[in-house]
C-alpha cells in the first residue's frame, strides 16, 4: 500500500490485466510503438534493426493447435495457483488474460503462467522477456479491459464465459 494512502483511501486491485509476447514478435524500436520503463515510445527502425540482429533464434508464431494449448494451460495454472481467470485472447503472437491473483505479486502470477504455457507447448523459448500490466480497481476499469479484449479475434472468453 502506498506509504501515503489510509485504508478508506487505498482502492483494492480487483484483477490485472497482462499483456504477453511471443518470442521475437514486438521488440525494441518497433515501428507499431514500444513501451520501455512504462513509456510508450514510437518506433525506431534503427533500434528495431539492432534488436533483430540481437535475436538468437526465429521469432514465434503459434499455430492454431498451439493457442488451444495455451488456453488449456492457462485455465489448469489459474486453477493449480487458485486465481480467478476471468478473460482471456490468445493471437498467434501474443495474449492478454484478466485474473485475480489475490496476494500473489504480478511477477510471480505472470511467471508462473508463462511457465506452465511453455511447458505445455513442450518447446524453448516462447516468451518475450516481460510483460505488460495494469491493477483494475474498479467496475469502471474492469469493463474497460474487458471490452479491450472482447475486441481481439482470438477472443476465447469475456466475463467468465466462453467466447470461442
Amino acid at each position: 500500500m502506498n506509504q501515503h494512502a489510509t485504508p478508506n483511501t487505498a482502492r483494492r486491485v480487483q484483477a490485472t490485466i497482462v499483456t504477453t509476447t511471443s518470442y521475437g514478435t514486438w521488440l525494441p524500436g518497433d515501428l507499431r510503438g514500444y513501451v520501455k520503463d512504462s513509456t510508450i515510445l514510437p518506433g525506431d527502425p534503427k533500434r528495431l534493426d539492432h534488436a533483430r540482429a540481437l535475436l538468437a533464434d526465429n521469432p514465434v508464431y503459434f499455430t492454431r493447435p498451439q493457442i488451444i494449448v495455451l488456453d488449456h494451460a492457462l485455465r489448469a495454472a489459474a486453477d493449480e495457483f487458485g486465481y480467478v481467470l476471468t478473460d482471456l485472447s490468445i493471437e498467434s503472437w501474443h495474449l492478454h488474460w484478466i485474473v485475480d491473483h489475490g496476494y500473489d505479486p504480478v511477477p510471480d502470477m505472470v511467471g508462473r503462467f508463462k511457465t506452465r504455457m511453455r511447458q505445455m507447448i513442450e518447446r524453448g523459448r516462447i516468451w518475450t522477456d516481460g510483460y505488460c500490466h495494469r491493477c483494475l480497481r474498479d467496475d469502471e476499469e474492469l469493463c474497460v479491459a474487458r471490452e479491450y479484449i472482447a475486441r481481439h479475434k482470438g477472443c476465447r472468453m469475456v466475463d467468465g464465459k466462453r467466447v470461442v
